[in-house]
């Protein structure tokens, strides 16, 4: 199930660092699951220092004293109203959490910051769904007892060997490793990595060919450090752009320690699958087949795709997965585990991707238009971002959308500016997301003719080819 968690920071006392909102959200999301809400929800989680939420204890409270968490359900003793007809998320109510307070209860406990903030947040979601600890003897062995079991499927665990009041793990301890995500275009590869790092670091729409470079996202967990390349789906080019996707996706696979294949499933095995495997075989690398969107497949159809692929390659292991929903996850991160090395972690502990802001906030845009425009114009788009200024409170962007022709040009501006209106807000409102600030997006658009099949365009638009 899809949920939506938005995230304000409300204080200068601690760094919201993106690796810290990725964790929290992801323990947010894990107790959602865990209480089995099966329509989507939405949670605002704010987070404060010790004098704002001390004015809100004793508000709302009466209490004259800072507290670590609040919580504000929507509804009275978790009985949630949703309405199955609509497609909106049903808010269930706001969180704020003293990130000041979670600092010093996490040197006082003896673990991390994280973990104390993740604590407080599954403390209160379970608030939110009408659990109180503090008129119900059995609500509180209930919610203590599920918080620990909760923190430890996001392997937060009390007993991972982790210097947990410095947030380190000796390097002799750490393990880690390079996935490759492979298969054809519009197969999920960038929903299931969003997916695992518990952020977009990855343009995602239901058009193939959405990816173009490769894109890294880390997830550290413990000791261990998975690093997976999304790569672009690999296709018949049609023109240079189209080559420079391909060699990025296929130059990708021997770089890496395994292979996540995702394919979805159909009547047939698809002849691109087919030269997928061979190239697998070929990198002898271990490979995991994810059978994809089994939330809108076919069960037959499942269990037959399953047996045919196993007769063309030995895989480590056969998942069927839901990337948007969330579905067995779990188990592909389980199945990658064996071939974790023993050897110093890549990226820093709160490293979510080596994309930069700017390259983020680019790839929102583009997938914006890509969600609101026709087949064929998106993919002859290109997004630069020109300014970025990143302040405390604000974030000014000045973006350029390159087409191919004017005809192209007038359609995404659209009639009195609608629909480059339409993309800027949705896009302003993911890169917020993502930052916790807000943000001041300026577009513009130009046209540069024929730029995919041009390899001095490509390179200026940042489709470099690597030495």
């Amino acid at each position: 199930m899809k949920h939506t968690i938005y995230s304000n920071n409300d204080q200068n006392n601690i760094e919201i660092t993106p690796a810290l909102r990725a964790i929290i959200k992801k323990a947010i999301i894990a107790t959602l699951d865990y209480q089995e809400i099966d329509f989507p929800v939405e949670v605002s989680v704010t987070f404060t220092d010790n004098e704002k939420i001390h004015k809100l204890n004793k508000e709302y409270r009466g209490k004259d004293a800072p507290t670590d968490v609040l919580s504000f359900p929507m509804f009275e003793n978790g009985e949630i109203e949703y309405d199955d007809e609509s497609d909106e998320p049903c808010a269930i109510g706001d969180i704020v959490i003293s990130m000041e307070k979670a600092m010093t209860q996490a040197v006082e406990y003896g673990h991390s910051l994280e973990r104390e903030a993740c604590f407080l947040a599954v403390h209160s979601v379970l608030h939110l769904l009408g659990f109180d600890h503090e008129i119900s003897e059995e609500d509180d062995v209930y919610m203590k007892e599920s918080a620990e079991e909760i923190l430890s499927g996001i392997g937060l665990r009390r007993d991972t060997g982790i210097d947990l009041a410095q947030g380190k793990v000796p390097s002799k301890e750490q393990k880690t490793m390079f996935v490759s995500l492979i298969g054809r275009p519009n197969v999920g590869k960038s929903t299931l990595l969003n997916a695992i790092v518990g952020e977009k670091v990855a343009a995602v729409s239901k058009k193939p060919q959405t990816t173009r470079n490769r894109i890294t996202g880390i997830h550290t967990s413990g000791s261990e450090q998975y690093v997976f390349v999304d790569t672009p789906g690999l296709h018949k080019p049609k023109n240079k752009l189209g080559e420079f996707m391909v060699n990025a996706a296929e130059s990708a696979i021997p770089d890496t320690d395994a292979v996540v294949f995702m394919v979805e499933v159909s009547d047939s095995i698809h002849p691109q699958d087919k030269e997928i495997i061979t190239k697998i075989k070929k990198a002898n690398l271990p490979a995991i087949l994810v059978l994809n969107k089994t939330d809108i497949c076919n069960k037959g159809k499942l269990l037959e795709n399953m047996a045919k692929f196993s007769e063309l390659h030995d895989f480590v292991s056969i998942i069927p997965a839901s990337a948007l929903n969330g579905e067995n996850i779990d188990i592909i991160m389980n199945e990658l585990k064996p071939f974790l090395r023993n050897e110093p972690w890549f990226y820093p502990e709160d490293m979510i991707t080596d994309q930069s802001a700017r390259t983020i906030s680019a790839e929102i845009i583009r997938e914006k238009l890509l969600r609101i425009l026709d087949e064929e114009i998106p993919h002859g788009t290109a997004v630069t971002i020109e300014d970025y200024e990143d302040t405390d409170k604000l974030i000014k962007i000045r973006a350029e959308i390159y087409c191919e022709k004017d005809a192209h040009k007038k359609i995404i501006i659209g009639k009195n500016g609608e629909t480059l209106k339409k993309a800027a807000t949705f896009a302003r409102e993911d890169i917020e997301t993502a930052t916790g600030k807000k943000v001041f997006l300026d577009l513009w658009v130009k046209v540069k003719e024929n730029w995919r099949d041009s390899e001095l365009n490509m390179a200026r638009l940042g489709f470099k080819k690597d030495e």
